[in-house]
Parts: C-alpha cells; sequence; structure tokens
C-alpha cells in the first residue's frame, strides 16, 4: 500500500470507527478466595518465624519444650543401677502427680534418629512422666558428647545421689569409651586422685560382682578399697563369687549384702597363710640399699633409702610421669 494511501485510511472515518478487537478479561477471583489465601501465606511464613525462634533458642540452650516421652532415649551411658526401685522414685512420681514436672530435664538432638531427643540428665523424671502418662518438660540443647557426660555427672553431683561404686562403672565406662581424663575428672566432679582411686576398684573387681552386690549407698570409698584389696588377692574373685551364689545373700538389701559379703571375705582371708611378698634390693656401686622393691598382691612397693642418697624420693616422683609416657608410648 502506497503511503497515500495509509494516511487516506486513516483519515477515513469508517476506520477511525471501527471497534478494535475485543482483550477477553481476566477472570476475576472471588474476594473471599484472595483473603483465603493471604491467611495460608501469612500463616505459613509465621509457621517459618517460629521454626526459626525455636532453632535459634535450642542452639542457645533456652527451648523448654513438653515433649513426647516415647520420643526421648536414655543417654549413651548409664550413670546408675536402677533408675526407678527406691522410695526417692515412688516420691517423686507422686510429686509430679500432685504439683507438676517443677524442673525441667536436659536432652538434645538425637545425633543419629531425627525426630527424637537424647538425655543428659532427668531420667528418672522421664520415667516418672512416662509412667503419668505425660509430657516431659524438657531443656532442648545442643551438646557434642563430652559435654552431655560432663552435664550427666555434675548433675548428678550436685544431687549427691549416686553411691561411690555407681560412680567408679559411670568413670569406668567413659574410660572404655575413649572420653580423656580431663573429660572424666569433669564429669565426675573430682580432682585426678580420685579419679585414680575410683578407677582402680572398678578394675579390681568384676563389673558383673559389683552388680550383684549392688550400689550399696552406704558403703563409701574406703569399705569398697578395702573389698578390692581382698578381691585382688590370689582366688579372691572366686571366693567373692562364692559368697554372692549363697541364696541367703541374694535376698538382702543391697547395703546389707555388702556388710554380708565384705565381713565373709575378710574371714577368709585372715584363715588364708600371708604369703611372703617378694623382695628386691636396688644397691649402689658401694652396695649399700637404696631402694627395696616389695611385690604385693595389691601392687609394688617401694621404699626408699633417704639416709644413702638425700632427695632420691622426690626426684622419682617427678620423673614418674615422664617414666609413664614412656610406658605408655610403648604399649600402643
Amino acid at each position: 500500500m502506497k503511503r497515500r494511501e495509509v494516511v487516506q485510511a486513516l483519515l477515513t472515518p469508517d476506520a477511525a470507527q471501527s471497534p478494535s478487537p475485543e482483550v477477553p478479561a481476566a477472570p476475576r477471583v472471588a474476594s473471599g478466595a484472595v483473603r483465603a489465601m493471604g491467611l495460608e501465606v501469612g500463616r505459613l511464613a509465621e509457621e517459618a518465624r517460629s521454626a526459626d525462634a525455636l532453632r535459634q533458642q535450642i542452639e542457645s540452650g533456652t527451648a523448654v519444650l513438653d515433649l513426647p516421652t516415647d520420643r526421648i532415649d536414655p543417654s549413651f551411658v548409664a550413670d546408675r543401677f536402677s533408675r526407678t526401685e527406691d522410695t526417692d522414685y515412688r516420691a517423686l512420681v507422686e510429686s509430679i502427680r500432685e504439683t507438676g514436672q517443677q524442673v525441667p530435664i536436659l536432652v538434645r538432638p538425637h545425633p543419629t534418629a531425627d525426630g527424637r531427643y537424647q538425655i543428659a540428665y532427668g531420667h528418672r523424671r522421664h520415667a516418672a512422666a512416662a509412667e503419668l502418662g505425660r509430657p516431659v518438660r524438657a531443656i532442648v540443647r545442643v551438646l557434642h558428647d563430652d559435654e552431655l557426660v560432663i552435664a550427666q555427672g555434675q548433675e548428678n553431683g550436685e544431687r549427691r545421689d549416686l553411691s561411690f561404686i555407681e560412680r567408679a562403672l559411670f568413670a569406668a565406662e567413659l574410660q572404655r569409651r575413649g572420653f580423656g581424663r580431663a573429660t572424666l575428672n569433669g564429669a565426675l566432679g573430682v580432682h585426678t586422685a580420685e579419679m585414680t582411686r575410683l578407677l582402680a576398684v572398678a578394675a579390681m573387681i568384676p563389673e558383673e560382682l559389683i552388680r550383684r552386690i549392688g550400689p550399696a549407698p552406704k558403703a563409701g570409698r574406703q569399705r569398697w578399697q578395702e573389698l578390692a584389696r581382698e578381691c585382688d588377692r590370689p582366688g579372691g574373685q572366686e571366693a567373692l563369687a562364692a559368697l554372692l551364689d549363697q541364696r541367703s545373700l541374694q535376698v538382702l538389701p543391697s547395703d546389707r549384702r555388702f556388710d554380708a559379703v565384705i565381713a565373709g571375705m575378710r574371714r577368709q582371708g585372715a584363715a588364708s597363710p600371708a604369703a611372703t611378698p617378694e623382695v628386691n634390693i636396688v644397691t649402689d656401686a658401694q652396695g649399700r640399699e637404696i631402694a627395696r622393691l616389695e611385690h604385693l598382691p595389691e601392687g609394688l612397693r617401694v621404699t626408699f633409702a633417704e639416709r644413702v642418697a638425700p632427695g632420691i624420693s622426690a626426684f622419682v616422683a617427678r620423673e614418674l610421669r615422664h617414666v609413664f609416657a614412656r610406658y605408655q608410648a610403648g604399649h600402643r
């Protein structure tokens, strides 16, 4: 079409007045549907904000939740013989029944099971809530294994309701799982010397025999150490097992069972002929005795002659740590 014809067509009234093709109007959405959609979007946004807030609370350890008891697992290491077989536990159940759970337990998100939790402390409160068929109030905190066992042990230490032998077995189990001495000391709230005593008793008496005696809450460290020495003498473990097989002992409460066992071990030890310890003498170049080594059932006893070698005891005490390090290096 020529330019003149194009201009003429534009100026023709019929062309100017001819209606343009109608564009179909977009379908109208009912106002109720729009409002419902907006509410749903708002709800999702609020849930996202709540989930983010909960995540931040969990990470900071400030979230206190009511959790179903069947979604919570115990700690990976036991700290007592039985959690629900004493009068204190029954009193706890009745207290929670009447007044509710006053103190939350501490849990962490389960390290291997999504949607589950693991207890750091509060096993008895968890058991009581489960027995009563109600959720348990819990602080949720992200914890590494070391942090969990330290929290678990320290909470028990504050309550002071674990017996000496329960603490000894707890320490031995932590050591068996590869935790370092610093973690053990922190979990039990003890210094290195006391930890050494706990581990020594747990090592000298077989765990199966300890559990047959029970927690014996009235038997303290010194009496368990005595029983460990009796058990460590030749034939001691067999004698202890024979005593525990007696039906008359099996029906006794744990403290009385311990009393009967240690009395029987004392009698058998007194009746046994005393073994003469092997003795080795260390001398200097002039033949003077500077150290005496006695091999006793409970270990090696070393006596130094300070008169001949002044200061030797302090010197050996300082060097023992380095000697032990070399010993460990050679036994890996």
